[in-house]
């Protein structure tokens, strides 16, 4: 499913930033780590928005239909997705 991130939703909390995005009727809260953040925007400072949120809502959705939803309810992105990312869109 694919997930879309809405408009406005993105929130710093600490070093990581808090997403909201939707799939259908679903909304999912998405926490993207500090230095997954730095994976994805060409000048890493995540008090901005990243300039590329197609990469986030690519693995976000990724883990959403894969069940890797953690305990909290949340998907969480790491550096390690941003980097897995990158490899599987090079070959």
């Amino acid at each position: 499913m694919q997930l879309i991130a809405l408009p406005d939703t993105f929130n710093l909390i600490g070093n990581d930033a808090l997403i909201v995005m939707k799939a259908e009727d679903t909304h999912q809260a998405v926490c993207v780590t500090k230095d997954a953040l730095a994976g994805v925007q060409a000048a890493p400072d995540p008090r901005w928005l990243p300039q590329d949120l197609s990469v986030l809502e690519l693995i976000a959705s990724r883990k959403f239909d894969h069940g890797e939803i953690a305990f909290d309810g949340r998907i969480w992105i790491t550096a390690k997705d941003v980097q897995n990312w990158h490899k599987m869109t090079r070959h």
